[in-house]
Order: structure tokens, then sequence, then C-alpha cells
């Protein structure tokens, strides 16, 4: 009868094993928050620009009106606030005595698209009003607004409304659309706050 040897780790190697990913644990984890607050701010920057892109060609295509409004709902447009992350609709109008910048009404305008609130990510504009492009896909303007800006920040853990934050760990961006209808994309500066500049 031979007696074997039963293999294993002893206590010693356990513990220093333990203790190597722990340490590991604790570099990786922030490092990953960081990459995936980034990741959703990057998330919904493209969305947005991707949004503006088709209302200004759906616009020119139409040879209609096409606006963005804020939207709680996605069935009405909500002008009292300037933080898109409570999402927003885009809809296409005839060119008509009306005017531009119409506020949504279901029975007049063609429904496009609507994109739902965003929690993770604040997006704060320079106002609330209406962003219309006009029959050659141009922004329209709206009061004394000469272009618009869209500032995106990842929320603090546990945020779901307001303005978000900006650090080095995870960057917010600001998206500007300028009266020529070109959407310049740019890193917010370290010192910069999550509201856009003017």
């Amino acid at each position: 009868m031979t007696i074997r040897k039963i293999k294993g780790f002893t206590i010693l190697e356990l513990m220093v094993t333990l203790t190597v990913l722990g340490v590991l644990m604790a570099i990786a984890v922030p490092s990953f928050r960081g990459t995936m607050r980034r990741a959703r701010v990057s998330n919904a920057v493209n969305t947005m620009v991707g949004d503006m892109q088709f209302s200004r060609s759906e616009a020119a295509t139409r040879r209609q009106f096409v606006s963005i409004c804020r939207s709680a709902d996605g069935k009405t447009c909500a002008l009292s606030g300037p933080d898109y992350d409570v999402g927003y609709l885009m809809y296409a109008y005839d060119a008509s005595a009306a005017g531009a910048n119409q506020v949504y009404d279901a029975t007049k305008h063609t429904l496009l698209r609507t994109t739902p609130s965003t929690t993770d990510v604040s997006i704060q504009a320079t106002d609330a009003n209406i962003v219309t492009f006009g029959q050659t896909g141009l922004p329209v303007a709206n009061g004394t607004r000469t272009s618009m800006q869209f500032v995106f920040c990842a929320r603090a853990p546990g945020k779901t409304s307001g303005a978000g934050l900006n650090n080095n760990e995870s960057p917010g961006s600001r998206v500007t659309l300028g009266v020529s209808g070109s959407l310049v994309n740019t890193k917010l500066a370290s010192s910069a706050n999550c509201m856009p500049t003017g």
C-alpha cells in the first residue's frame, strides 16, 4: 500500500495570492470606472451629433423645417430648461406662414425620431429654445442665438440629474453647432465646468 501526498496551497501562499489580487483590484477598478464614464460621454456625444446630422439631412431632403426640442415624455416639447439629457425629439413640418421653431404638434408635424433620457451623462445646452434646420440644411435663427453649444459630462455615481463632473479621469466634451451647420466636438479643458460658455 502506497501513501500519496496530497498537494495544495499553504496558508502563506493563499495569503500572498490574495494580497496581490487585492492590490491589482485597487489599481484596476478606478481605472475601469473612468473608462466606463468616458465611454458613456462618447456615446452620448455620438448620438447627439448623429441626430443633428440626421435632422439637417432630412430638412434638405424633404425641403421642410426639421426641429429638435427637449422632451421628457417623447411626445411634447419641454421648453423650460437647457438640460437635453431628459430626452429630445426630432420632427418635420412645412415651411408655412407659421414659420420655423414651431413647438411639436402631433396633428400637424411628422415625428422623425425620439431620443430617450440619459441619467449617466448630463447634456447642458446654451438655452432651452428649439433648434431648427431650414430647407437648405442650415440652422435657422432662434431669438438672439447665433450658435448652439451642448456640453456633455459624466455624472458622479448615484447622481441622476444636474450638471456632471469634468475631470482628468473622465473629461467632458463640448459640441458646437455653428451658423453654417457645422458640428465641432472639443474636449473640455480640465478647469472648465459642465455648462455652456455662451
